[in-house]
């Protein structure tokens, strides 16, 4: 395994965990379970990843930490097209968005705006219906703009 692939599922564990700890543990021990499992050691990226998922599920039930979902109905909010100049200098924003979804729904983000996975894709890799993943997908835009609102009226508000 190559130090970018690490790096890569050291990221996806820090998606999922939000703590460098955790995911540093999580890693940790998804590799042991991989490696005892497999007398062939060949590295399978997504058989991996569902490791790490199936580990952060037992984690969390182990903790009794389970995310639950809000189920609101609200329209559709569409997002303006930004660059990566624009995300990268609205680093704050980032974060604060972060910190408003839950497990799940970083999970669907990352593997939809970092791997590049299709909602198909996505719904296929997480043995879940696409209506579901489509549904994450629209919470996280509608969190992502509603913060990106709520940013604007501050700043705006510290100009006046």
């Amino acid at each position: 395994m190559s130090r970018e692939q690490l790096q890569g599922l050291y990221r996806y564990c820090f998606c999922l965990t939000r703590e460098r700890g955790g995911a540093e543990d999580l890693l940790q021990t998804s590799l042991e379970k991989w490696i005892r499992r497999n007398k062939e050691v060949e590295y399978s990226h997504a058989y991996i990843r569902k490791i790490i998922r199936n580990q952060f599920v037992d984690d969390c039930r182990r903790k009794q930490k389970v995310a639950f979902e809000s189920i609101e109905e609200h329209a559709p909010i569409l997002l303006d097209e930004t660059s990566l100049e624009t995300l990268q200098i609205q680093h704050h924003l980032i974060e604060q968005v972060l910190n408003l979804l839950n497990s799940a729904e970083r999970e669907v983000l990352y593997l939809w705006a970092i791997d590049g996975f299709s909602a198909s894709e996505i719904s296929e890799d997480l043995n879940q219906p696409r209506g579901t993943i489509l549904s994450r997908l629209h919470r996280i835009k509608q969190k992502v703009a509603d913060a990106s609102e709520e940013q604007k009226r501050r700043l705006s508000g510290a100009s006046s």
